[in-house]
């Protein structure tokens, strides 16, 4: 299982924050269904740090753990494909090792 670091930035108005909550739609909620509907993985993605509803981000870090291989080239723009017309964007993905965060 490979291990990824993303940097991504988001404008958090639409959003109830970083952390997935039932009463809206939250940042890691958006960056887990566009990884899985790119990769068809299920993925946990745990973020450095959390942001409260309507915070936005420039560089925010965060990873996640994925068995599937996916050519470099091809998962950035995959993963944002994905994510559609939401206010978010992944702006780096690099392998990562085990201990990372």
């Amino acid at each position: 299982m490979q291990r990824y670091k993303i940097t991504i930035e988001y404008d958090g108005t639409p959003f109830v924050g970083w952390q997935f909550q039932k009463n809206g739609l939250s940042i890691q909620e958006i960056l887990q269904n566009a990884i899985f509907n790119f990769s068809k993985e299920k993925v946990v993605i745990t973020g450095a740090g959390r942001t409260d509803s309507g915070v936005h981000a420039l560089a925010q870090v965060a990873h996640f753990d994925l068995k599937k291989i996916i050519k470099k080239k091809n998962f950035l723009p995959g993963i944002n494909q994905h994510i559609g017309n939401k206010p978010v964007t992944v702006l780096k993905i690099n392998k990562t090792n085990k201990n990372f965060h």
